[in-house]
């Protein structure tokens, strides 16, 4: 909802998820895939500790 936005709640929910992963499955690779275009996601998944690998397109996107 837009009233939310930039309110830290999709942050929070991105952390409580990931560690909740890396407890049931240690050390295996976590991916997400979001448009570069798309600066709030970009801003999202650094901030919750994601790093860049390789940029791909599809359906007409990078």
């Amino acid at each position: 909802m837009p009233a939310a936005w930039g309110d830290g709640y999709a942050a929070e929910a991105c952390a409580a998820a990931l560690g909740w992963f890396a407890d049931v499955l240690p050390g295996e690779p976590v991916v997400i895939c979001t448009q570069t275009a798309n600066d709030r996601s970009m801003r999202l998944a650094a901030n919750v500790g994601f790093t860049e690998v390789q940029p791909y397109e599809a359906w007409g996107a990078e």
